[in-house]
């Protein structure tokens, strides 16, 4: 990994600023994990579009994530992106006052809210009026939720001691299901969220997107935590990395510091890989082609049926979305259904296979039950687990 000096000299400026002795030690070495971190790229490579003194907004068009995709692109093949305005990194710095909940969580999460108010100025957003729409949203949730759902009481909504849960596992694993019986838990959805607030875009699922939607979220949970209400973290969250700046499942000092009381609910897959069948998984390049268009015939059982999975989830998702497209079904706004490129969701199923271990890890096995009050006494037993 190669540290971006520009990248240093701004976030020692925040550490200074804001008395933050914790980020200004993580970023003392030059060889770091910090350095090789996507928020941290996004952060270097937009404030190298700065320092290169040409055309901004067009130098912005070539920054990109660690997975080398455009930060701020909506429809790259269109040349399509979502860049209003140049970024001011000083004023950036002054507004980190404005959202200093990150303060009390990690280095991780000072980077990242920095890297969101300079996405924001870039792409026209302000991050206030975001979560501004994200708790109005999570808002009439709660209200839908006290009239609609057996399992909410309002007499013991808020605790001294929320929790935040957080599920583990790819699509079709349950989750939905699961979360339907924790009764009085907020729904942080970033399905949710990145529709209510760029649906307008598709949502398009670019970088800047992704770090906007997510920070909402992020920003939404602590709010709500420090209501007294628990959370349910709702992604699949099946990357240990991703997952460690709120779990420090990964010790690095860049995720200490996080005061949630938390629980992880594991939800096994489908069926169990081999090293050989994992690999040999991870070896089909669906970027490169179409779901459709793999031979499967060489494959073996376990991973043929994988990609049948998947390939039967987007099937439904298509067919559901379409009908809402089409007006013959309308769009659940607390449980939003947008489809998710394939291969995407066999990223999730792959990372999926590695169990968190821990005492606060609640393991959901996979069951296939056809009947729905034995489905739903199942799912509730595991989410009196998780809540426990």
């Amino acid at each position: 990994m190669i540290m971006h000096q520009g990248t240093k000299t701004i976030l020692g400026k925040i550490a200074e600023k804001y008395k933050l002795p914790k980020l200004a030690e993580v970023i003392k070495d030059d060889n770091s994990i910090v350095w090789g971190k996507d928020v941290t790229l996004c952060v270097a490579n937009i404030l190298k579009a700065i320092e290169a003194g040409g055309n901004t907004k067009e130098l912005l068009k070539e920054a990109k994530n660690m997975y080398n995709t455009p930060i701020f692109g909506v429809n790259v093949k269109e040349g399509v992106y979502q860049i209003k305005s140049e970024p001011n990194p000083e004023r950036a710095i002054e507004e980190m006052a404005k959202y200093d909940f990150c303060f009390k969580l990690s280095p991780y999460h000072v980077i990242n809210t920095y890297l969101a108010i300079l996405t924001a100025q870039v792409t026209g957003h302000d991050p206030a009026e975001l979560v501004k729409k994200g708790e109005e949203h999570l808002e009439a949730f709660i209200a839908h939720s006290l009239k609609e759902n057996p399992a909410w009481n309002k007499q013991t909504l808020t605790t001294d001691r929320p929790l935040l849960v957080i599920p583990i596992g790819a699509a079709g694993c349950g989750k939905s299901t699961f979360y339907r019986e924790l009764g009085n838990v907020v729904n942080a959805s970033c399905d949710n969220i990145r529709y209510l607030l760029f649906k307008e875009f598709g949502p398009c699922f670019a970088p800047w997107e992704s770090t906007l939607a997510w920070w909402v979220v992020n920003r939404l949970t602590d709010i709500y935590l420090g209501r007294g209400y628990s959370v349910f973290y709702n992604g699949v969250n099946t990357d240990l990395e991703y997952r460690s700046p709120i779990t420090m499942e990964n010790p690095h000092p860049l995720f200490a510091g996080i005061p949630y009381r938390f629980k992880l609910a594991y939800f096994e897959p489908t069926v169990n890989l081999s090293e050989k069948e994992l690999a040999e998984l991870k070896g089909i390049n669906l970027w490169a082609t179409p779901l459709d268009k793999v031979d499967r015939s060489a494959l073996s059982a376990n991973v043929k049926g994988i990609l049948d999975l998947i390939t039967r989830n987007f099937e439904r998702t298509m067919e559901r979305t379409s009908a809402i497209r089409e007006g013959k079904a309308q769009q659940d706004p607390f449980d939003i259904l947008y489809p998710v490129p394939p291969a995407i969701v066999k990223l999730f199923v792959e990372q999926s296979f590695a169990r968190p271990t821990g005492t606060n890890v609640v393991v959901v096995p996979r069951r296939e039950i056809p009947d729905a009050a034995q489905r739903t006494a199942f799912y509730r037993e595991y989410a009196t687990k998780a809540l426990n």
